[in-house]
């Protein structure tokens, strides 16, 4: 094949545990070029993943820059959509919070008025209770 193995490659093709000799050379260049030829069918491989690329890129053209870039934009604009939705979310909460402690003011505001209503329904009932004994004390005195 004319491929040329580097040095670093031929020792990692050689066995370790054999001592070096003629024969063990020649196993070695002969292992190395049965490499080299398994290097070309990988190469091969590599070649049809870069014919895929292009492939893809050509079908990929076909749709125009403006839409690729609007591909490429999309996780931008669903991250500053899941944003402004916490935004608005965070917004809301205040807003109810804010709306529920109005509310909580506005109940305490009036259980003050029925309160007061109430203490002066009774004050008024305690006049009446006072002037009806005040009453029934000169008719008893009467009698």
């Amino acid at each position: 094949n004319g491929q040329v193995l580097q040095e670093e490659e031929l020792e990692f093709l050689a066995d370790p545990g054999t001592l070096e000799s003629s024969s063990n050379k020649i196993v070695v260049t002969n292992n190395a070029a049965y490499q080299a030829d398994d290097l070309d069918a990988y190469d091969s491989d590599c070649d049809e993943i870069n014919s895929d690329k292009i492939a893809l890129m050509a079908n990929l053209s076909h749709y125009g820059s403006d839409n690729l870039a609007e591909n490429l934009t999309l996780p931008t604009l669903q991250d500053d959509l899941i944003l402004s939705v916490i935004e608005h979310l965070k917004t809301q909460e205040r807003v109810l919070n804010e709306l529920k402690h109005e509310e909580k003011a506005s109940t305490s505001y009036e259980y003050s008025r029925e309160i007061e209503s109430l203490k002066h329904t009774l004050s008024e009932y305690l006049k009446e209770n006072e002037s009806f004994e005040q009453k029934i004390t000169i008719i008893k005195d009467d009698l």
